[in-house]
């Protein structure tokens, strides 16, 4: 069996997966109460949650532009928000681990060409960093607040408190390393794969996170600082909106305010739910799903939590569409006949 076709099954697969899961809780909920939930969100409510997703999509946009710039590579506004949404489409639509339409940003933004690809590369892997990191740290918020409510099992919350813990320290000391070039990460795998042999994986890990740490490294040094710190600015501000989405949906559905803590922890407990999504593609059933969890620790009904993740469901899609636009306008039959199964300049 090729890899093309096992790519194939997988798509096909996770695509019956998702449809599955969603069929059997829109069937077990009753499409007629997700659907007077989802309505009840009302023209001005739908109207704020729609230009909440907007500013969202803006300021990662945002993001990526301010490091572009650092890495000398201009772009128009049209160009950039189209070349961020054709790389979130094919990230949406594939099984992808959240990773897979980073070629295609890259593409994009170079039209298809070696020049300043390697630049371009360099701004998504800093972009990606300075998201993560921003995430972590309402993560974090959020598993601070669990410890002392009664909302969670004391499993759940040692798990989830310890789960950001983890990840905001690897985000401090991996800042701490850049600026202060460590490379602790690629000294670590090098040392692993002196006797770790199998198959070359960690030898192939290590080149790959060695370029990494570098371009990372780049972004910390006093040539680019201002930049990247200016960066980290939109990409916390894009967190914080995201993380407002239940309070405007639950708001003027049913006339919930959820605290600022409530909000933290609903987003800690939702990147969790982030790192099942990419089984199908865009997450489809695994989020409502996830939702109705969520939500249930606070009270909140089952059709709200599916309700919301439609109306989450409706944002994603335009983006996707404006992404599938502007691929078609800009050459995708040329590029989606090239491989995307690395990074372009990867090799360089």
């Amino acid at each position: 069996m090729t890899k093309k076709l096992k790519r194939r099954i997988m798509i096909y697969a996770s695509i019956g997966l998702g449809g599955a899961i969603l069929w059997s809780i829109i069937d077990w909920v009753g499409w007629r109460r997700i659907t007077r939930e989802f309505l009840s969100l009302g023209a001005i409510g739908g109207t704020i949650f729609f230009v909440n997703a907007v500013l969202i999509f803006f300021l990662w946009a945002l993001t990526w532009r301010i490091l572009l710039q650092a890495y000398g590579v201009e772009r128009s506004w049209r160009e950039l928000l189209g070349a961020f949404a054709s790389g979130y489409t094919i990230t949406y639509i594939t099984p992808s681990a959240n990773f897979g339409g980073e070629p295609v940003r890259i593409y994009m933004i170079t039209h298809g060409f070696k020049e300043q690809t390697r630049e371009a590369t360099s701004s998504v892997i800093v972009e990606r960093f300075l998201n993560m990191g921003s995430a972590l740290l309402l993560v974090f918020i959020g598993s601070v607040y669990s410890l002392v409510t009664d909302h969670l099992s004391s499993a759940l919350r040692l798990g989830l408190f310890t789960w950001a813990s983890t990840g905001m320290a690897f985000f401090v000391w991996a800042i701490v390393s850049f600026r202060r070039h460590y490379h602790w990460m690629t000294h670590g795998l090098r040392f692993l794969a002196r006797y770790i042999t199998w198959r070359g994986y960690i030898s192939r890990a290590t080149i790959w996170f060695e370029r990494v740490e570098h371009e990372i490294d780049c972004a910390f040094s006093p040539r680019r600082r201002h930049h990247t710190q200016l960066a980290f600015i939109p990409a916390i501000l894009s967190s914080v909106l995201y993380a407002l989405n239940p309070l405007i949906f639950l708001y003027f559905t049913a006339g919930t305010v959820l605290s600022v803590l409530d909000l933290s922890l609903i987003f800690a407990l939702s990147m969790f739910l982030n790192m099942f999504l990419w089984i199908t593609p865009g997450g489809v059933g695994v989020v409502a799903g996830g939702l109705m969890g969520i939500f249930s620790l606070f009270g909140i009904g089952k059709a709200a939590a599916v309700g919301f993740s439609f109306a989450l469901k409706l944002t994603e899609i335009t983006y996707v569409l404006f992404g599938i636009t502007y691929m078609l306008s800009h050459g995708a039959s040329r590029f989606l006949h090239r491989s995307v199964d690395r990074i372009p300049g990867e090799g360089q």
